[in-house]
């Protein structure tokens, strides 16, 4: 049976289409049809990707031997206000993708979470940027400035809502094509 997958990961655009065949993947973008040797998969990288408020977007990215890339994420975009979650689509095309990575390719690597350097870096902004509204908000009170302590508190909490997710769910790490890391697929149901 083929595993197929159609999304639009653009709110202008067509959709592009996958279909796992045995050992390849087929891409169809509408204007060019390409075919992937999954064998020549070197790494999958599952990713969460923040979304519009109150949507969360879970993508995997798929680097070839050579460097090139392909990517699909568990949004689709109907219009350009609106995006539909692909929430059993997505994990069962993820979790079929990766059964047949290994399949074509059991030295694929499988990695959750973005790059260390992305990460590290995203993390140490996220505290920078909390420590710096913390002194704001402590000097704004000293002063006796609440409203502006208020605003920066509420900036704050709206900034961690944000951002710990992630820098939580991004942390790197290894994963198995049989364990795709749950925490990184839309939650069923």
């Amino acid at each position: 049976m083929t595993q197929t997958y159609t999304h639009s990961p653009r709110p202008v655009g067509g959709p592009i289409s996958f279909a796992i065949q045995g050992d390849r993947l087929i891409v169809d973008s509408g204007r060019k049809v390409h075919e992937v040797r999954l064998g020549a998969v070197e790494t999958v990288r599952m990713t969460y990707e923040p979304g519009r408020v109150g949507q969360r977007s879970f993508r995997t990215k798929v680097t070839m031997k050579d460097g090139k890339a392909f990517s699909f994420s568990s949004l689709t975009w109907r219009s350009l206000i609106e995006a539909q979650e692909m929430t059993a689509e997505y994990r069962a095309f993820a979790r079929s993708l990766c059964e047949a990575i290994v399949k074509a390719n059991p030295q694929a690597r499988f990695i959750a979470g973005k790059p260390w350097w992305l990460w590290f870096s995203t993390a140490a902004v996220a505290v920078l940027s909390l420590l710096l509204m913390a002194y704001l908000i402590w000097q704004a009170a000293r002063m006796g400035s609440t409203g502006v302590a208020l605003i920066g508190a509420l900036l704050a909490a709206v900034g961690v809502w944000q951002i710990e997710p992630m820098v939580r769910l991004n942390k790197p790490r290894p994963f198995s094509s049989g364990a795709l890391p749950d925490e990184l697929m839309p939650k069923a149901g």
